[in-house]
């Protein structure tokens, strides 16, 4: 558990991290933050190739790298999950996860895409239907989906399984109060960047 409170700029690793970068287990070097991606949601049973998001159809299954449909009857979007750097906003670090709507709202959703008539006051009710790794069973925590002028994915804030019950999901406080250092490492070695060790040895 991350105990340090402080502002990821008073780290001299956060520094390091975005100038130098720190070797990953993955064979890389990163230099700064980037994405962990989730390929689809929880309960596709689909193979992993993408189709255009062009070719979304609402009967059946279909997968592209932004919409999903199962049996015709769940609708899901691909949607950006910000964990803020303490102290370094806008600076964050990113999922981008899958989240269920209703398909009233998906409809809508996908046409402002589509049409790009986006607006960054349109937001809807939608479940995280992922299980995140670093952290304990996300799978169903609710939250609300917002658009983003830039045209990528919508934005997911996450308030809880329901009214009420688990309100208390790490994830929720991690989003509103951010996260330092020690915290981003474990995320990132969840997904297989490790980059703990690099980390001891710098100076």
């Amino acid at each position: 558990m991350e105990t340090n409170t402080g502002s990821v700029l008073d780290d001299p690793r956060w520094h390091t991290f975005n100038s130098q970068g720190f070797d990953c287990s993955c064979g890389e070097r990163h230099v700064g933050l980037f994405a962990i991606h989730l390929h689809h949601p929880l309960g596709w049973q689909g193979g992993d190739d993408y189709a255009a998001d062009t070719d979304l159809t609402l009967d059946g299954n279909f997968l592209s790298s932004n919409y999903c449909v199962l049996d015709g009857k769940f609708f899901a979007l691909r949607a950006r999950l910000p964990i803020q750097m303490r102290g370094a906003a806008p600076k964050s670090f990113m999922f981008t996860v899958w989240s269920s709507l209703d398909r009233m709202d998906f409809e809508a959703f996908t046409r402002d895409y589509r049409e790009g008539t986006l607006n960054k006051n349109n937001k809807v009710r939608a479940r995280l239907v992922n299980r995140v790794g670093g952290f304990p069973d996300s799978f169903n925590l609710m939250g609300t989906a917002f658009q983003d002028l830039d045209g990528g994915p919508p934005l997911l804030l996450v308030h809880g399984v329901q009214a009420g019950v688990n309100n208390e999901h790490p994830m929720i406080a991690e989003q509103r109060n951010g996260i330092g250092v020690d915290r981003m490492l474990e995320l990132f070695a969840a997904y297989g960047h490790e980059m703990r060790v690099p980390v001891a040895n710098s100076n």
